[in-house]
């Protein structure tokens, strides 16, 4: 479950414009490379979807009101949710993705060997993958919540560069509270204002103001993962931490015995070859 303290961050959907800030500065941040323009008919969306080098998206959905005959733009950040009860790190058998101080969802990429297994496992349809040509492996990337800034007492490059406050970076409990309070002042103009986040999946680390119900902006209303997970989790990974922790003891004791033995023409103490060469002198 969150912690009060942990570090959250707030996304009001109300006061965000759309305006991708948030976006091109998690690239720069994190030196991901641009992409070619996908074509999205009908909306500002672009690219079509997040990618290995797309961590944070800003998706633009249509929604027409029948009352006032008018069409609005449900406008929302999305990235790794950073669940407290992360299936993702549930599942991961290198480590690679883990559960920060913080209580974000840390990922340590150089640890990844692109199982696939936390994409299978996400509720939220959250990682992406893209061939690695040097180890000839998938590699994955997701939001890590600007770790290095965070752990420097830094703000997380999105929230930085926002320019209206729709993001805010404070503790999980500060979130949920304002998040709430703004939820009532927002009653009147969105009746179906909702805060989301704070009670799946043992509460996110971002917590959204919608002013919509969550899936007229494409987020799942109970999300959970597939049962493929705790099998994994309780039995796949165990079993795999402990072959690669024997693998680990089977090749330091390979190293020793070669160690020992080497050029020392079978014997079995390095006295007995120098004894051997004094014999020749």
């Amino acid at each position: 479950m969150a912690q009060k303290t942990d570090k959250a961050i707030l996304i009001d959907t109300s006061l965000c414009t759309g305006c991708k800030a948030c976006q091109l500065a998690c690239k720069e941040w994190h030196n991901l490379p641009a992409t070619e323009f996908d074509k999205v008919p009908g909306t500002y969306q672009n690219p079509a979807d997040r990618s290995f080098n797309t961590l944070t998206l800003m998706r633009f959905d249509e929604k027409y009101d029948q009352k006032t005959g008018t069409f609005e733009w449900l406008i929302r950040k999305d990235q790794c949710m950073h669940c407290s009860d992360a299936p993702c790190v549930a599942i991961c058998s290198t480590g690679a993705l883990y559960q920060h101080k913080e209580g974000f969802v840390a990922f340590d990429q150089e640890s990844c060997i692109g199982c696939g297994y936390c994409a299978k496992a996400c509720p939220f349809d959250i990682p992406r993958y893209q061939y690695d040509a040097f180890t000839g492996k998938d590699k994955m990337n997701k939001c890590n919540f600007c770790q290095d800034k965070i752990t420097n007492g830094e703000q997380p490059a999105c929230v930085q560069t926002c320019p209206t406050k729709a993001l805010e970076l404070m503790t999980w409990e500060e979130a949920v509270q304002k998040a709430y309070k703004r939820v009532e002042q927002l009653k009147d103009r969105y009746p179906n204002a909702n805060v989301y986040g704070d009670k799946i999946m043992g509460g996110t680390h971002y917590i959204y103001v919608l002013t919509e119900k969550p899936e007229e902006y494409g987020l799942p209303t109970n999300p959970k993962t597939n049962d493929l997970v705790e099998f994994r989790s309780n039995v796949i990974k165990p079993v795999t931490e402990f072959l690669m922790g024997a693998a680990g003891v089977g090749f330091l004791a390979n190293f020793i015995v070669s160690s020992t033995s080497f050029n020392f023409n079978g014997k079995d103490e390095p006295k007995d070859f120098l004894e051997e060469g004094k014999k020749h002198e």
